[in-house]
Order: structure tokens, then C-alpha cells, then sequence
């Protein structure tokens, strides 16, 4: 068992050594971050991401926070030898300095990392955008395709779906992490209109570790994999 206290109590660069992200450079204070650098942090979405990322081009971060997603997803796309873009959206200034210091850690070469400092909503305002106003700087700018869209924006999930409708079609792929629970019927819903189906999970306690520090009401919709062809 790895003792905390011997571990530093700041961000540092360190790598993830395990999980679906595995390789990615992220910085992350050790002491609060064991289960992302052993690749374990909701650990329940493992199986559904190594299922999903051989199948994208380029990933939309909402909500980065630390950067664990976006540069997992940097670190996939490298080891699938793919050419892709990411860009993480994040208002918070604390986080847009570690994203920004993480990015520019990351090897040279494709995928390209952009931190956007900005909130995403239902439409365009002084600091907030949307996601159907990205524009993609390598490649097609306006392409809507083959792309990973994460949501972690703490009870704004449908405000933020209102803004980005034209990322809704099937070759595209959702996790949307959901803190009110009405949204488990509102958003699949949604979905739904547009022909598409997601799938709930829910939080799983691993076995020695137990249970991830996070409130009861918490869950993630995802899209669904049932027609996804197998790769390798």
C-alpha cells in the first residue's frame, strides 16, 4: 500500500500507468489523484472507453477540470497512431493554468490539445459558447463526426445539449456525467429524438478501494454501443 504522505502535496507532472488513458501527461497533485494515475478514477466508464476510442478522430472536454479526460484521450489517440484535435473547455482560471502547463508537457505531433477558458451553454454571450460553434483547426473545421463529446458540468448537462444539436448523430459519442436525477428520463429523451439511445451507469464500488468520494446522486449516460463493430 502506497503511503500518501510520502507522495508530493502539490501538482506535479506525473503519467497515467494503467486504464483506458494509459501514458497520458497530466499534472495532478498525487496525494488526491492515486486513482487517475493508476487509471482507475471512474473506473466504471473503463469498459465502455476502450470499446469507444479506437473509433474517434478528436474529443470535446467539457468541463475539463484537471485534464484527466482531455489528456487520456490525447494519450489514445497517439497509441492508435490516429491524427486528431482536442479541445477542453474550462472557466475556472485554476484549471486553464494546469490544462495549458499539461499541454504544453505533451509530446510533439498530432493530436493537437486546446484549452478554450469559457463556459459552454445554450447559446453564444460574453463567456459563454457553444458547442455548435466549434471550429476544428486541423482538418475540416465544420466536420460534426467520429468525435467523443464529454459533459461534466454540474447540473448544467441540458443547457449545454441545447447548444450542441448538431453534434447529435450516430457516429459521434456521448458520456454525459448527470447530478440531478430527472435528468436520467429528460436527456435520453433527448436523444431519442434524434434516433439515438443512451445508457445509464451507475457507481460501482471497486473491491479494496470501495467507493469513490462523490454524492450518491451521480450517474453518467453514455451512448449506446450495441451496434459498434469490434476493433482488433
Amino acid at each position: 500500500m502506497i503511503r500518501k504522505t510520502i507522495l508530493p502535496d502539490r501538482p506535479v507532472p506525473t503519467r497515467v500507468l494503467g486504464g483506458p488513458f494509459r501514458g497520458a501527461a497530466i499534472i495532478v497533485n498525487p496525494r488526491n489523484s492515486l486513482r487517475k494515475i493508476f487509471g482507475v478514477y471512474e473506473h466504471e466508464l473503463n469498459h465502455w472507453l476502450k470499446q469507444v476510442l479506437p473509433h474517434i478522430r478528436r474529443a470535446l472536454d467539457v468541463g475539463a477540470c484537471d485534464g484527466y479526460f482531455t489528456f487520456g484521450c490525447a494519450a489514445a489517440l497517439r497509441r492508435f497512431g490516429k491524427e486528431g484535435e482536442i479541445i477542453a473547455f474550462e472557466p475556472l482560471q485554476e484549471f486553464v493554468d494546469i490544462l495549458r502547463d499539461s499541454a504544453a508537457r505533451q509530446p510533439g505531433g498530432s493530436p493537437q490539445v486546446t484549452v478554450v477558458q469559457t463556459m459552454v451553454g445554450s447559446e453564444q454571450r460574453p463567456g459563454v459558447t457553444t458547442l455548435d460553434a466549434v471550429q476544428w483547426r486541423v482538418g475540416d473545421p465544420t466536420t460534426r463526426t467520429h468525435t467523443l463529446v464529454k459533459i461534466d458540468v454540474e447540473g448544467a448537462e441540458v443547457e449545454v445539449l441545447k447548444g450542441a444539436l448538431s453534434w447529435l448523430n450516430p457516429t459521434n459519442y456521448f458520456v454525459i456525467e448527470v447530478h440531478d436525477e430527472a435528468f436520467l428520463d429528460s436527456i435520453p429523451r433527448l436523444f431519442a429524438a434524434r434516433g439515438l439511445r443512451l445508457t445509464r451507469v451507475n457507481q460501482q464500488p471497486l473491491p479494496v478501494l470501495g467507493r469513490e468520494m462523490r454524492g450518491e446522486k451521480n450517474w453518467w449516460l453514455v451512448s449506446d454501443l450495441s451496434g459498434l463493430p469490434s476493433v482488433g
